[in-house]
């Protein structure tokens, strides 16, 4: 009973209280900017100064800045960051100070909710939970929630994924509906991520034949596509060739664009006693134009060399 009374007398305290036009300077941070500021770190926060008689908020957003360094595998299993939501509410004026007992004495609390910004097409994002609830007190109260991230296998190699999560708490109001407890208030953090290198090569033909006269050149095209995500080149060499005085030679290295298609050629001359069915096997293998040491699978080429008089 006795809490009731006090209640409402605190309520009275803020209806005369609203009705005087004056501005008292922050007691809980007395540095604070005249503008919203964000510290660029492993982590996002922003601080809100004080607006008029209400309580402001405090969110903070960290998380562990090297789980976001690796590349993500593009088309592969999605990554999850664990995403630390802290909140605290800021006494901004000496009115405040009421107001948080007020909070205090009824058990409010006060809804953080998140959500995913704008994010690449190819790029799927989402956060294990939208809502997150805080008992007002002007001590720090922190949560855990989970990023999910994927980036499909269209996604460019090296290119920022950036991941906007956006905080953000509505106005609110004491009784009546029109006194206000707790001001609004907006945070974006942003995590950034890359896709990683995908070697995808397409050669035609796959497997072929080749008519050949003994002691003269002959020669096959093959048409090689990159399907991967970054320029690539393709190294060609050959595998096997038949026993014997064989005179073999191939393009060794062609550079691709993303999409980009272009040909290679085999050239060779049998020996003079050549004759019937042999075979010839040739590699190609994508590397990562500007890093040799991202590349693929080598893709093997059967071609059958035949003689027949």
């Amino acid at each position: 009973m006795k809490k009731k009374y006090v209640a409402v007398g605190i309520v009275l305290l803020f209806v005369g209280v609203s009705l005087i036009p004056a501005i008292v300077q922050s007691r809980d941070s007395p540095s604070l900017p005249t503008t919203r500021s964000a510290l660029k770190t492993d982590k996002g926060l922003s601080i809100l100064p004080g607006r008029g008689l209400a309580l402001d908020s405090v969110i903070q957003l960290s998380w562990n800045a090297s789980e976001t360094e690796e590349p993500l595998e593009p088309g592969g299993a999605p990554r999850s960051i664990n995403i630390t939501v802290t909140y605290r509410t800021l006494v901004s004026t000496f009115i405040g100070d009421f107001i948080l007992f007020y909070c205090r004495l009824t058990q409010r609390y006060i809804t953080v909710s998140l959500e995913i910004g704008e994010i690449p097409s190819w790029c799927n994002a989402s956060l294990s939970t939208p809502e997150l609830s805080y008992l007002i007190t002007r001590n720090e109260s922190s949560q855990l929630i989970t990023l999910t991230v994927a980036v499909d296998e269209h996604a460019p190699a090296d290119v920022s994924c950036r991941v906007p999560i956006d905080a953000s708490v509505d106005a609110l109001h004491g009784p009546f509906g029109f006194l206000p407890l707790v001001n609004e208030y907006n945070l974006t953090s942003i995590l950034y991520f890359y896709p990683g290198y995908r070697p995808s090569i397409i050669v035609i033909p796959e497997n072929d034949s080749m008519a050949v006269i003994p002691n003269e050149s002959s020669y096959l095209r093959f048409f090689i596509t990159n399907a991967g995500n970054a320029r690539t080149v393709v190294s060609g060499s050959i595998v096997r060739t038949p026993p014997g005085d064989w005179i073999t030679m191939m393009t060794d290295q062609i550079m691709l664009d993303v999409n980009m298609t272009s040909v290679a050629y085999l050239f060779v001359v049998p020996p003079v006693n050549f004759n019937g069915t042999d075979t010839i096997i040739l590699s190609f293998t994508p590397y990562k134009a500007d890093d040799y040491s991202q590349h693929g699978e080598p893709v093997y080429i059967l071609i059958t060399v035949i003689y027949e008089p």
